[in-house]
């Protein structure tokens, strides 16, 4: 890129809800623009990673790509971030969230511009099954399209697919639940009941309080569901993905801040 400094401003993604069929996401409601998904785009290039694997930008600034998490163990770690090394150097395009993380990392999409076609870098890695859906602590989730592109990595059983460690795990089976407490983890099951409240909305997974799963959703967030389609009549006695960090919560929960991190699946059985 040379003269003026290029300015180019990536199309926001459109809000979605997605449902599954056999594994697949597909987008059935809302065409309105996802707020705060629209940002300048500026050039940079990866200088280097850091240990942890967080982008340090030849611009000086430390970065992780927006709504994806790379693999905890090998291989599939260790091949996640070689092929981010391979781009080190490429003309790039980073599309940055306003604010740092307390680690002091942007929220980004990139885009390469060097090779034969432009490659947004959340989007390959999901492709080749080296990377993981996950909003994380982003307010807005600005790439739906990113469940669907795991959908059939998945079903490929590409990268960590092929590892039953990344499976989604079955909320029917308690104790494989409790051995990975404190670890992200995408599970499945239907939904028994749906416990509604002030603060907040539990999604109970069955009767045994002390040993069962639930998904805790805050207010606003529920709220954000219904708008969409997706409150207690769409949800109860259905069969739904969804995936976060576990906790030991009266058996064990996570918590939901972005309505796009539960799914719903059709089909009474679990997908293989």
């Amino acid at each position: 890129m040379t003269g003026s400094t290029l300015r180019i401003f990536l199309s926001a993604s459109i809000g979605v809800v997605l449902t599954v069929s056999a594994g697949r996401a597909q987008p059935v409601a809302s065409t309105r623009e996802r707020a705060g998904c629209t940002a300048e785009a500026q050039p940079d290039r990866l200088k280097s990673l850091s240990q942890e694997g967080d982008l340090i930008l030849a611009s000086g600034r430390l970065a992780k790509l927006a709504g994806v998490r790379l693999p905890d163990g090998a291989p599939y770690r260790e091949q996640a971030l070689s092929w981010l090394q391979i781009r080190r150097g490429d003309a790039i395009l980073v599309q940055a969230a306003a604010a740092p993380d307390r680690w002091n990392r942007i929220a980004v999409r990139i885009r390469s511009l060097d090779r034969t076609a432009p490659l947004d870098w959340s989007h390959g890695l999901i492709e080749a099954g080296l990377a993981i859906t996950d909003a994380g602590l982003d307010e807005t989730f600005c790439q739906p399209e990113l469940l669907a592109l795991e959908s059939t990595a998945r079903e490929r059983r590409l990268g960590l697919w092929s590892d039953d460690r990344y499976k989604p795990m079955d909320v029917d089976r308690p104790e494989p639940l409790q051995d990975r407490i404190g670890s992200f983890v995408l599970v499945e099951g239907r939904v028994r009941s749906i416990g509604e409240r002030k603060q907040r909305t539990y999604l109970n997974f069955g009767g045994l309080w002390a040993e069962d799963f639930t998904i805790i959703i805050p207010r606003k967030t529920w709220k954000q569901m219904s708008d969409r389609g997706m409150g207690a009549e769409a949800l109860k006695g259905q069969r739904i993905r969804a995936r976060g960090i576990l906790q030991p919560w009266q058996g064990t929960a996570f918590s939901i801040v972005i309505p796009d991190m539960i799914e719903r699946l059709e089909g009474g059985r679990l997908p293989r």
